[in-house]
């Protein structure tokens, strides 16, 4: 069976086929397309319908359905987008994308999935990646944002006692700061501008200052320490052995990754081998409809 996995970003979407009998992206089939995140709805639902179309082509249009990763705020499981005040996808907030897509794409309403895009990028670590061996994970996404979920035997968990509401950490409070201003790309930014008062417009730009910048390195070291003393009470409330990161921090992971695995000394702490691949993965999996079937009442509160 074919499904095609989507991963929906700010500025692009991201398209691949997966082959479910060997648990396999195609690589061949990829397809990255730029999305104007300020467009009409029909312009962004025509490009992330032309980015499906595309990758479809790979096996003939013979698909059995698509799963799309989606940031929210978003009503998962009706597929109608709730995203506004954040300075993209204005066009589509109270739309209903799964029929705009299925209109777009000439298919069934019904074989098109959404989920949040830090519960896709964990459940294809959980279900394929270093954390398949553990009962309970927390998968983290550094990026722009600060995106968590908390999995127990691969599915995700979002009302219990001992996870927060949601599964969600951005909102959370460190040194009276919130987690998505201090474990993100502003927050990494501003960090690095308090110490040396030189500002810089990306991660990756102050990592490439590191090797003679002590400032850089400070932030970093920084940053994995106050990471992991952040996650230490949710891991240990949660019960769970093992800490998937992925997102476009961890490209400078070298960096913070002594601080964070001192701060987490008891437990697995891994960079995603699948990379921005992880959350396709993810969303692909939504069309197996046994694996669909365990957690379709999850996606009701997602």
């Amino acid at each position: 069976m074919y499904t095609i996995g989507a991963d929906v970003g700010g500025s692009h979407i991201s398209t691949c086929l997966f082959e479910h009998s060997n648990k396999v992206l195609m690589p061949e089939s990829l397809v990255v397309k730029k999305v104007d995140r300020n467009a009409s709805k029909e312009d962004i639902v025509s490009d992330w319908a032309a980015a499906i179309k595309l990758t479809a082509k790979n096996v003939g249009g013979n698909i059995s359905g698509i799963g799309l990763a989606v940031p929210g705020p978003f009503d998962y499981y009706n597929g109608i987008s709730l995203i506004k005040g954040v300075d993209k996808f204005e066009s589509l907030y109270n739309v209903n994308i799964r029929e705009a897509l299925a209109e777009a794409l000439d298919i069934a309403p019904k074989s098109i999935r959404f989920i949040n895009d830090a519960s896709a990028f964990t459940i294809a670590e959980t279900s394929l990646g270093e954390a398949r061996n553990f009962d309970r994970c927390v998968g983290i996404t550094l990026g722009t944002g600060f995106g968590s979920s908390f999995t127990e035997f691969g599915k995700p968990v979002l009302k219990s006692e001992d996870v927060p509401v949601g599964g969600f950490l951005y909102d959370k409070l460190h040194h009276g700061q919130l987690a998505d201003e201090i474990f993100s790309t502003r927050g990494i930014i501003q960090s690095y501008f308090d110490r040396s008062e030189k500002r810089c417009d990306s991660v990756q730009q102050i990592a490439l200052h590191a090797e003679n910048d002590l400032e850089a390195r400070e932030t970093f070291s920084e940053f994995g320490k106050e990471l992991g003393l952040f996650l230490l009470p949710y891991l240990q409330t949660f019960e769970a052995k093992v800490v998937v990161l992925g997102g476009n921090i961890c490209r400078a992971y070298h960096l913070f990754k002594d601080t964070l695995q001192l701060s987490l000394s008891d437990y697995k702490v891994y960079v995603s081998s699948y990379g921005e691949k992880a959350a396709m993965i993810g969303a692909a999996r939504l069309l197996d409809d046994q694996y669909y079937s365990q957690i379709e009442e999850t996606l009701k509160d997602m």
